[in-house]
């Protein structure tokens, strides 16, 4: 018979080890096996006490033989001198592990290990009670500097002496048991001198060493982290963001009133597409109807559907939209295509069609401020000083630009055309008079990109003589043509004999 002396030595044993391996991780099923070859689950007496003392627990002589007798087995099979059935030891001690809340509903079990859950709890608390000190508010404000410290840059103070008591290999510097949250009291201060260099002074840390001193004479590093954490939130920080707040704009451009078939229609002018062709795919029976969905499709196949928003797509679907909500493609392309062809031409056989040029496309290209008559006068009155200025001094303003603009887009920065205009070619340009400029040649749509080759032909025409050598260097080709007064050998051409008649 087992006395209930004997349930409650053995359970406060178990406890013991729980205390001890809880906080270390430590299961103790390891440190059988190498005595255990054939995995039979029993070993010898001595092997137990062996295998407790490795695994680092204080036992004396006289409790390794109570907890042999109390686990041995006696079975016909079970032959000596491995008796003592360890499994059932481990699975005793590792029950604090296989419970995640550690709380003990079933009676059995805590039956078993002799302690109720309250008691499994303080498993996971240390015994180090800190020190008292005589200036309370001074540590409560050291304690909070600290705390701050380690919110505001992100620092968890225990990783700070983790190289103390967790290095891979013994090492003289590691002064305490592994993972046993204390370091020496040099290490101690000579982390916090290399973290907290400026904030911290010597005495200030003197006087946590004084607080947090174990009876060794260690610091308990891991009690300051406890302290720490109590006050601090255990969520993270917010992650920074910049929303985006758009200023009012109360500009009106071309696109507002703009037709949304004339801007595909510019584009598709612009990129030389064909609209029927990618609707066939969708309409198998060449009926000449699809669904919004199928325009939408093709829209983003050919690159069309960032150049229109939402609004513009409902008014197209709506335009060319049946009852039941079928799509009229065919119409929609034959309006589209009337850039490029004029329907019923074969009706007409004298008559000339013109080929698409830069105004086909300027809508799409194209996206400029709604001015006013008073605004346009005083942009026209502006634009009449500055070319009479380059006419004067004759200055030559592209390569100015060219230099802000390396990809060649004819394009730069509100910012930017004011430098050139001002620091480098001279022109007294204020605030004001940038932006009467800026609210003409921005056509992109938006307040900052300036379009300086528009601006350079309305300000810097070049001559009649000079359009003409450049037209003439830009044609084609052309053989030379023979002399009508010279033949071969530089003789002079005879004359016609209706003329010599004359004579």
């Amino acid at each position: 018979m087992v006395s209930a002396c004997d349930e409650d030595r053995v359970a406060d044993l178990i406890y013991r080890m729980q205390v001890y391996g809880l906080p270390r991780r430590i299961r103790m099923k390891e440190f059988f096996l190498n005595f255990d070859k054939l995995n039979t689950g029993r070993c010898t007496r001595v092997q137990l006490g062996r295998a407790l003392d490795t695994a680092g627990i204080k036992v004396s002589v006289d409790e390794v033989e109570f907890l042999a007798d109390h686990f041995t087995q006696i079975a016909p099979h079970i032959h000596k001198p491995q008796v003592v059935n360890y499994v059932s030891l481990c699975d005793a001690v590792d029950k604090i592990f296989n419970e995640g809340d550690m709380s003990f509903k079933d009676a059995d079990m805590m039956a078993s290990t002799g302690f109720s859950a309250d008691d499994m709890m303080k498993t996971t608390m240390t015994t180090f009670v800190p020190q008292e000190v005589d200036d309370d508010d001074r540590m409560n404000h050291i304690m909070h500097r600290v705390a701050t410290l380690c919110k505001a840059r992100g620092i968890i103070f225990k990783c700070l002496f983790q190289d103390f008591e967790r290095g891979p290999s013994p090492s003289p510097s590691r002064m305490n048991p592994m993972r046993g949250g204390k370091c020496t009291k040099s290490q101690f201060k000579r982390c916090l001198m290399v973290t907290f260099k400026k904030e911290l002074s010597e005495d200030d840390i003197e006087y946590l060493c004084q607080r947090y001193t174990t009876a060794g004479g260690d610091i308990h590093f891991q009690a300051i982290h406890n302290d720490i954490s109590e006050v601090l939130s255990p969520e993270p920080p917010p992650f920074p963001t910049s929303p985006l707040h758009l200023k009012p704009d109360a500009t009106q451009w071309d696109h507002m009133s703009l037709n949304p078939v004339k801007k595909i229609q510019s584009k598709v002018v612009e990129r030389r597409v064909r609209l029927q062709e990618y609707f066939a795919d969708f309409d198998p029976l060449r009926k000449g109807f699809c669904t919004a969905g199928q325009l939408k499709t093709v829209l983003t196949i050919l690159n069309l559907e960032k150049e229109i928003d939402r609004n513009d797509f409902n008014h197209v679907v709506e335009a060319y939209s049946r009852e039941d909500g079928l799509f009229c493609h065919a119409l929609f392309c034959r309006d589209i295509d009337a850039a490029f062809s004029v329907p019923g031409l074969e009706k007409e056989p004298l008559a000339c069609t013109p080929l698409p040029d830069a105004t086909t496309t300027a809508p799409g290209r194209r996206n400029r401020m709604s001015l006013t008559n008073n605004r346009r006068q005083k942009i026209n009155q502006l634009e009449d000083k500055i070319r009479k200025r380059i006419a004067d001094r004759r200055i030559l303003m592209k390569p100015m630009f060219l230099d802000m603009d390396k990809a060649r887009k004819g394009l730069v920065t509100r910012s930017q055309f004011g430098r050139v205009m001002g620091s480098q070619l001279g022109f007294e340009l204020d605030q004001e008079d940038i932006a009467l400029l800026a609210g003409y040649y921005c056509d992109r749509g938006n307040h900052n990109d300036f379009n300086y080759v528009d601006f350079i032909k309305a300000c810097d025409p070049p001559v009649e003589e000079e359009e003409i050598a450049m037209s003439q260097l830009n044609a084609p080709y052309q053989d030379a043509a023979p002399s009508k007064y010279f033949i071969e050998g530089r003789k002079v051409r005879p004359m016609d004999g209706a003329y010599s008649s004359c004579f």
